[in-house]
């Protein structure tokens, strides 16, 4: 099945442009069995053109117990391969790498609220996303560490939203 998207490193408009939406889980380590898991998890982002070059974007995850989860962020294309996001819940932002095949995050800082813990958790994620164009999907991998400590995965599938 061919895709109607262009999706090509030097066209980000086209590829951030269009809503994404998909499932995924979240996987700790097994050693960490206190932490709450598998837990699957229902994904959508879509954006807000402000000029070609900065955007916004609208981040939801509802998770399987129906916890929603809503983040803003902005975007700003500041090389034609390579895009700076920032959101209140990520100290210091971070940049994405476009590549032929997707595109890698470089690795930032998120606070992450945990269901049983009073305040927000400082986790350092590892995000990587390849697109199969054979499927017309995203593949997004998220290594998370607290401390240096491996804690476990996140791993979605996106598709573009059809018009």
């Amino acid at each position: 099945m061919e895709s109607k998207l262009k999706l090509t490193p030097l066209q980000p408009r086209e590829f951030f442009g269009t809503p994404w939406s998909g499932e995924g889980e979240w996987k700790p380590r097994p050693l960490l069995r206190r932490l709450p898991g598998p837990r699957r998890f229902r994904f959508c982002t879509f954006t807000t053109w402000l000029t070609d070059e900065l955007w916004l974007v609208h981040d939801t995850t509802i998770w399987e117990d129906g916890r929603k989860e809503r983040r803003d962020g902005t975007a700003r294309l500041v090389a034609p391969d390579r895009i700076r996001f920032t959101y209140d819940d990520m100290p210091g932002g971070t940049e994405i790498q476009l590549h032929a095949d997707g595109y890698d995050f470089s690795p930032y800082r998120m606070l992450v609220m945990v269901p049983f813990l009073p305040v927000p958790l400082q986790i350092l994620a590892h995000d990587t996303c390849r697109w199969d164009p054979a499927r017309a999907k995203l593949h997004d991998t998220i290594d998370i560490r607290l401390l240096g400590m491996p804690l476990g995965r996140q791993v979605m599938t996106l598709q573009p939203e059809s018009d």
